[in-house]
């Protein structure tokens, strides 16, 4: 199915245009939202908050980018505002337990699952890693994981962004200067003694 037919089927509420959208993109909406949220979960719950919002939005596209470029937009900015509403959430929840007593009845004693050291260093280094990216400046961070975790293109980044290609290539190149003065004092084995 191309674009035009992909697009007159969604405005003309076509349910097999809706199967296709979805076959064909949910994976790298799925990847771009999971590169941003960290949390697979999070990730597949927001893919139908996009899909939903592309089809509802379908007749607001100008077709003066690509249609996949313009879904990666939407991804991207649902990402982040899911992202935004999360750190939110995280705030008030932290503030809520610091404020709230814990008496030892309501203490959770929960198994804790069987991990190896490997599994844990390697959980170690995607938190680090995932927390260092976040850390970045939203440009940055959008056209780095656009990059790095979605093998977009620099052109490609540039069509979803908006901006031209040497902007591309500076937001990279700065993103990964920042992010090696986040991550190396993080491991003892680069830090000076």
């Amino acid at each position: 199915m191309t674009d035009p037919e992909l697009i007159d089927g969604i405005l003309q509420r076509d349910r097999n245009a809706f199967q296709y959208l979805v076959s064909h993109y949910q994976k790298q909406v799925i990847k771009t939202a999971f590169y941003f949220l960290g949390n697979m979960e999070d990730a597949e719950d927001l893919s139908q908050e996009i899909f939903l919002d592309i089809i509802h939005s379908m007749k607001s596209f100008k077709q003066s980018s690509s249609l996949s470029t313009w879904i990666y937009r939407i991804t991207v900015n649902k990402s982040l505002n899911q992202l935004k509403k999360q750190q939110r959430k995280g705030i008030a929840v932290r503030l809520e337990s610091f404020f709230r007593v814990q008496t030892d009845n309501s203490k959770s004693h929960d198994a804790e699952p069987y991990v190896t050291a490997a599994d844990y260093e390697e959980k170690e280094k995607r938190e680090l890693l995932h927390s260092a990216i976040n850390r970045l400046p939203e440009n940055q961070r959008i056209a780095f994981v656009l990059n790095k975790f979605d093998d977009q293109s620099y052109k490609q980044i540039s069509e979803i962004m908006n901006i031209g290609l040497p902007a591309v290539e500076s937001l990279i190149h700065r993103a990964k200067i920042n992010l090696q003065k986040h991550l190396i004092p993080q491991f003892s084995e680069y830090q000076k003694t």
